[in-house]
């Protein structure tokens, strides 16, 4: 039993098989319940910089598309609106199948979003982690895609730049590429600063992180380690830390077992990744020669169960396209980027088929009393059309009269003196504030002081003693000398 409404388009077919194996999960209520012109199903991934959200048009058109939602800080950042101005400009410079199509970009109500084409398949690395490493014809399928994907982006003069295991996409038409992020334009000159590489350092070409330089030869060294990585599980120069694994990169071969465990499979296969993993970038075939080498890359289907995986995502997103977008969707513009949970305006509590609302005659006549609606007419004055032709029939019970208020007394000027006067209430009595209680120390210099001084018994304290005269100083000549006899008595201890 699902406690879905009647109707609603939301069916358990839907929202319990077709999202999730479409790779998304449901929505939160903090998510965005409209994108631009887009509407969002549900959530592919997260990240530091923003989301990524699964979406289809507004209108109705066919398709379904990734929009990633850049977070409010960096969209408020103007250098960062460049950055991403750039990444799309990029995007957009490409055209190719192995990679997906640009739908547009916004920054629409706080929120900065670039909309691409949906393809429904895994990354890379998931595949190789959920089902196995590829088989060999698998490995020169994505030999051959990647090499094609490539030679578009050389065409369109963009260097990729990241190009690893998490950023190729296999699906029931190949491999794509997708994550333009910090992908460079070979007319432009360099974003980075002078020691800082951007990239993941497993799959970086040994000229980028030796002297910052990066062209096409670069993203065919990253390909063959992702070629690797898909036929073996492990990274070519193996795994560490990123400055172990940079060194390794720029100045040493790939590891020995690994290559040899991929030239057991496939000798052809080894000697043409090895050729790509070459420390000088001209020593490296173009991806025209990859794809030649790979042949027809569409003779052969993925290997099972990543076969099936991908047949299940791409029917899920062909449920998806048929549905009809519910109505409750289309909110108006003045609610477009806010949460789900604040896109429609609060609705009025339902009422009661019984009960009438206040101010009505009908509430009067429950309650008994005469209630003056507009216009103001009483229930109990006489009706002021024309009597019918049609006789009445008196009414079994009696009409129920109402209460006649008596009206107000004359205004009098003695009405003020008139007033009840209300009733004196003296204030309250004022506590008094307690007495501060003497420390120990007060009391005993008190006491002190109302004693006499020791030795003199039953004299008094001098209120005020004299002075005593300063002691001169050794050998100091004086005009008196001041003797024990002429010595004035001690003071009195305090």
């Amino acid at each position: 039993m699902t406690d879905q409404p009647p109707g609603s388009p939301y069916t358990p077919v839907y929202g319990d098989t077709a999202l999730p194996q479409a790779g998304a999960t449901a929505l939160g209520p903090a998510d965005p319940g409209r994108i631009g012109p887009y509407l969002p199903l549900g959530l592919l991934g997260s990240g530091g910089m923003g989301r990524v959200y699964l979406a289809r048009p507004a209108d109705g058109t066919p398709g379904l598309a990734a929009v990633k939602v850049i977070r409010p800080e960096y969209a408020e950042d103007g250098r960062f609106r460049r950055r991403f101005a750039r990444e799309a400009s990029l995007h957009a410079r490409v055209r190719s199948a192995q990679a997906p199509q640009l739908l547009g970009t916004g920054f629409d109500d706080s929120l900065l979003w670039m909309a691409t084409q949906y393809l429904p398949g895994l990354n890379l690395a998931d595949a190789v982690r959920e089902c196995g490493p590829l088989d060999v014809a698998g490995v020169w399928r994505l030999v051959g895609d990647l090499g094609q994907a490539l030679a578009a982006l050389a065409a369109a003069g963009v260097v990729h730049r990241d190009l690893k295991p998490s950023n190729v996409i296999l699906s029931q038409r190949g491999a794509h590429i997708i994550d333009f992020g910090i992908a460079r334009a070979t007319d432009s000159s360099v974003i980075t600063s002078t020691g800082n590489r951007v990239g993941t350092p497993a799959f970086m070409a040994p000229e980028y992180l030796r002297e910052g330089h990066c062209d096409t030869a670069s993203d065919v060294f990253s390909l063959a380690g992702s070629a690797i990585y898909a036929a073996t599980g492990r990274a070519p120069f193996g795994d560490g830390t990123g400055v172990d694994v940079m060194h390794r990169v720029a100045f040493e071969e790939p590891k020995s077992e690994i290559m040899a465990g991929l030239a057991a499979r496939d000798a052809g296969l080894a000697a043409v990744l090895a050729a790509c993993l070459s420390k000088d970038p001209a020593g490296r075939p173009t991806p025209g020669q990859l794809t030649e080498a790979a042949g027809d890359p569409h003779a052969t289907s993925w290997h099972e169960p990543l076969d099936g995986r991908l047949l299940a995502r791409q029917q899920a997103c062909d449920v998806l396209e048929r549905f009809a977008v519910p109505e409750a969707a289309h909110e108006t513009s003045s609610y477009v980027g806010r949460p789900r949970a604040q896109q429609f305006p609060p609705l009025a509590p339902a009422r009661s088929p019984n009960r009438v609302p206040r101010g009505t005659a009908a509430a009067g006549a429950r309650s008994g009393r005469c209630t003056s609606p507009s216009p103001p007419v009483s229930p109990c004055a006489p009706s002021l059309q024309e009597p019918s032709s049609s006789p009445v029939r008196p009414s079994a019970t009696p009409p129920r009269q109402c209460r006649q208020r008596s009206p107000p007394a004359p205004a009098t000027t003695l009405g003020p003196l008139l007033r009840p006067v209300p009733p004196h209430h003296p204030p309250a009595p004022r506590r008094r504030k307690p007495a501060r209680r003497r420390s120990k120390a007060r009391r005993g210099r008190e006491r002190t002081r109302c004693q006499p001084p020791r030795g003199r018994t039953g004299a008094k304290p001098e209120p005020n003693p004299p002075p005593r005269p300063p002691t001169p100083r050794a050998g100091a000549k004086t005009a008196g000398a001041v003797t024990e006899a002429t010595r004035p008595p001690h003071p009195p201890r305090r």
